[in-house]
Protein backbone atom coordinates (compact mmCIF):
# COMPACT_ATOMS: atom_id res chain seq x y z
CA UNK A 1 0.00 0.00 0.00
CA UNK A 2 1.34 3.50 -0.86
CA UNK A 3 1.84 5.69 1.77
CA UNK A 4 -0.15 8.76 1.93
CA UNK A 5 2.67 11.09 1.80
CA UNK A 6 4.15 9.05 -1.49
CA UNK A 7 1.05 9.45 -3.19
CA UNK A 8 0.48 13.15 -2.09
CA UNK A 9 4.20 13.27 -3.23
CA UNK A 10 3.45 11.65 -6.46
CA UNK A 11 -0.04 14.38 -6.93
CA UNK A 12 2.35 17.34 -6.32
CA UNK A 13 4.58 16.08 -8.70
CA UNK A 14 2.35 15.14 -11.61
CA UNK A 15 0.97 18.62 -11.02
CA UNK A 16 4.44 20.65 -11.20
CA UNK A 17 4.71 17.94 -14.55
CA UNK A 18 1.42 19.15 -16.01
CA UNK A 19 2.33 22.91 -15.62
CA UNK A 20 5.56 22.48 -17.15
CA UNK A 21 3.56 20.88 -19.99
CA UNK A 22 0.82 23.41 -20.01
CA UNK A 23 3.79 26.47 -20.44
CA UNK A 24 5.26 24.43 -23.49
CA UNK A 25 1.88 23.74 -25.45
CA UNK A 26 1.15 27.47 -25.12
CA UNK A 27 4.50 28.64 -25.69
CA UNK A 28 4.07 30.43 -29.43
CA UNK A 29 6.54 29.60 -31.91
CA UNK A 30 8.26 32.97 -32.34
CA UNK A 31 8.76 32.65 -28.49
CA UNK A 32 10.04 28.73 -28.17
CA UNK A 33 13.98 29.80 -29.20
CA UNK A 34 13.82 33.17 -27.51
CA UNK A 35 15.71 33.96 -24.21
CA UNK A 36 13.32 34.52 -21.31
CA UNK A 37 16.29 36.73 -19.87
CA UNK A 38 20.05 37.44 -20.99
CA UNK A 39 22.93 34.54 -19.94
CA UNK A 40 26.14 35.82 -19.47
CA UNK A 41 28.48 33.69 -20.99
CA UNK A 42 30.70 33.43 -17.28
CA UNK A 43 27.35 31.46 -15.98
CA UNK A 44 28.16 28.57 -18.57
CA UNK A 45 29.77 26.05 -17.11
CA UNK A 46 32.79 24.77 -19.22
CA UNK A 47 33.43 24.62 -22.70
CA UNK A 48 30.86 25.90 -25.22
CA UNK A 49 30.40 24.07 -28.54
CA UNK A 50 28.61 24.61 -31.53
CA UNK A 51 26.48 22.88 -33.78
CA UNK A 52 30.02 20.98 -35.49
CA UNK A 53 31.16 20.03 -31.83
CA UNK A 54 34.11 22.48 -31.60
CA UNK A 55 34.39 24.33 -29.10
CA UNK A 56 33.88 28.19 -29.70
CA UNK A 57 36.42 30.86 -28.65
CA UNK A 58 34.89 33.74 -30.50
CA UNK A 59 33.00 36.14 -27.86
CA UNK A 60 30.45 37.33 -29.69
CA UNK A 61 29.71 33.42 -30.84
CA UNK A 62 29.53 32.42 -27.18
CA UNK A 63 27.70 35.18 -26.20
CA UNK A 64 25.17 34.49 -28.84
CA UNK A 65 24.89 30.48 -28.24
CA UNK A 66 24.68 31.17 -24.29
CA UNK A 67 21.13 33.09 -24.48
CA UNK A 68 20.20 29.14 -25.81
CA UNK A 69 20.56 28.76 -21.80
CA UNK A 70 17.04 30.78 -21.26
CA UNK A 71 14.84 29.77 -23.94
CA UNK A 72 11.76 27.86 -23.08
CA UNK A 73 13.03 24.54 -24.90
CA UNK A 74 15.91 24.61 -22.43
CA UNK A 75 14.73 25.68 -19.54
CA UNK A 76 11.60 23.12 -20.10
CA UNK A 77 14.64 20.57 -20.93
CA UNK A 78 16.91 20.92 -18.34
CA UNK A 79 13.66 20.82 -15.58
CA UNK A 80 12.63 17.43 -16.90
CA UNK A 81 16.16 16.20 -17.30
CA UNK A 82 16.56 17.35 -14.06
CA UNK A 83 13.26 15.26 -12.61
CA UNK A 84 14.44 11.81 -14.99
CA UNK A 85 17.95 12.00 -12.78
CA UNK A 86 16.82 12.66 -9.42
CA UNK A 87 13.98 10.18 -10.00
CA UNK A 88 16.76 7.75 -10.11
CA UNK A 89 19.26 9.51 -7.51
CA UNK A 90 22.25 7.74 -8.74
CA UNK A 91 20.92 4.57 -6.93
CA UNK A 92 20.76 2.56 -10.23
CA UNK A 93 21.39 2.99 -13.63
CA UNK A 94 19.95 6.34 -15.54
CA UNK A 95 20.02 7.69 -19.05
CA UNK A 96 17.06 10.00 -19.94
CA UNK A 97 15.04 8.61 -23.14
CA UNK A 98 15.36 9.27 -27.16
CA UNK A 99 16.02 11.45 -28.74
CA UNK A 100 17.25 12.93 -25.14
CA UNK A 101 19.86 9.91 -24.54
CA UNK A 102 23.47 10.97 -24.96
CA UNK A 103 23.05 14.50 -24.82
CA UNK A 104 23.11 16.02 -21.69
CA UNK A 105 21.77 19.43 -21.49
CA UNK A 106 24.41 20.99 -19.60
CA UNK A 107 26.99 19.75 -22.35
CA UNK A 108 24.84 20.24 -25.90
CA UNK A 109 22.26 22.73 -25.49
CA UNK A 110 24.48 25.21 -27.22
CA UNK A 111 25.55 22.41 -29.99
CA UNK A 112 21.85 21.15 -30.91
CA UNK A 113 21.08 21.62 -34.50
CA UNK A 114 17.91 22.69 -33.92
CA UNK A 115 16.05 22.92 -30.50
CA UNK A 116 13.88 20.06 -29.31
CA UNK A 117 10.57 20.16 -30.63
CA UNK A 118 7.56 21.40 -28.00
CA UNK A 119 6.07 17.64 -28.72
CA UNK A 120 9.45 15.86 -28.12
CA UNK A 121 9.41 18.24 -24.63
CA UNK A 122 5.63 17.13 -24.08
CA UNK A 123 7.17 13.50 -24.72
CA UNK A 124 9.59 13.75 -22.15
CA UNK A 125 7.23 15.33 -19.55
CA UNK A 126 5.13 12.16 -19.79
CA UNK A 127 8.03 10.40 -19.57
CA UNK A 128 8.64 11.42 -16.21
CA UNK A 129 4.94 11.35 -15.03
CA UNK A 130 5.14 7.21 -15.34
CA UNK A 131 8.73 7.14 -14.06
CA UNK A 132 7.10 9.45 -10.90
CA UNK A 133 4.42 6.75 -10.72
CA UNK A 134 6.91 3.81 -10.84
CA UNK A 135 8.84 5.37 -8.65
CA UNK A 136 7.08 5.99 -5.81
CA UNK A 137 4.65 3.23 -6.37
CA UNK A 138 6.50 0.63 -3.83
CA UNK A 139 8.96 3.05 -2.01
CA UNK A 140 9.52 2.21 1.43
CA UNK A 141 10.29 4.45 4.37
CA UNK A 142 14.20 2.71 4.16
CA UNK A 143 14.30 3.37 0.40
CA UNK A 144 13.03 7.05 1.02
CA UNK A 145 15.74 7.64 3.32
CA UNK A 146 18.45 6.09 1.43
CA UNK A 147 21.95 8.54 1.53
CA UNK A 148 22.39 9.19 -1.87
CA UNK A 149 25.97 7.97 -3.16
CA UNK A 150 29.31 10.24 -3.49
CA UNK A 151 28.20 10.37 -7.40
CA UNK A 152 25.15 12.50 -6.92
CA UNK A 153 25.30 16.28 -6.13
CA UNK A 154 23.75 16.39 -3.19
CA UNK A 155 25.84 13.08 -1.82
CA UNK A 156 24.91 11.79 1.99
CA UNK A 157 21.21 13.75 1.85
CA UNK A 158 18.08 11.14 1.74
CA UNK A 159 16.76 9.94 -1.02
CA UNK A 160 13.50 11.55 -0.44
CA UNK A 161 14.68 14.75 -0.07
CA UNK A 162 15.72 15.46 -3.60
CA UNK A 163 12.24 13.92 -5.05
CA UNK A 164 10.45 15.99 -2.88
CA UNK A 165 12.33 18.86 -3.61
CA UNK A 166 11.56 18.20 -7.83
CA UNK A 167 8.55 19.83 -6.93
CA UNK A 168 9.82 23.10 -6.34
CA UNK A 169 12.56 23.17 -9.60
CA UNK A 170 10.01 21.92 -12.00
CA UNK A 171 7.03 24.49 -11.29
CA UNK A 172 10.09 27.11 -10.96
CA UNK A 173 10.92 26.49 -14.50
CA UNK A 174 7.34 25.67 -15.63
CA UNK A 175 6.33 29.27 -14.19
CA UNK A 176 9.35 31.06 -15.66
CA UNK A 177 7.85 29.72 -19.32
CA UNK A 178 4.44 30.56 -17.75
CA UNK A 179 5.07 34.06 -17.51
CA UNK A 180 7.26 34.71 -20.97
CA UNK A 181 4.91 33.37 -22.94
CA UNK A 182 1.36 34.67 -21.17
CA UNK A 183 0.99 38.26 -22.45
CA UNK A 184 1.06 41.05 -19.75
CA UNK A 185 -2.65 42.30 -18.91
CA UNK A 186 -2.25 46.03 -20.06
CA UNK A 187 -6.45 46.68 -19.40
CA UNK A 188 -6.71 49.59 -17.14
CA UNK A 189 -9.14 48.26 -15.19
CA UNK A 190 -7.29 44.60 -14.66
CA UNK A 191 -6.29 45.92 -10.85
Amino acid sequence: MVSVWMESVGRCLDESLELLAAAVRDCPDELWRAPMWRVQTSEIAGEVYDVDGRTVTDPAQRERLAQRWSTPWSVAWHALEVADYDLAGELGAWAPPPPFAGKPHWQTFTSLPVPWSQSEIVGYVDYCRQRVRDTLAGMTEDEAATPLPPAHRYEGSPYALIVTRLIGHTTAHAIQIRQFVTPAFDSPNAF
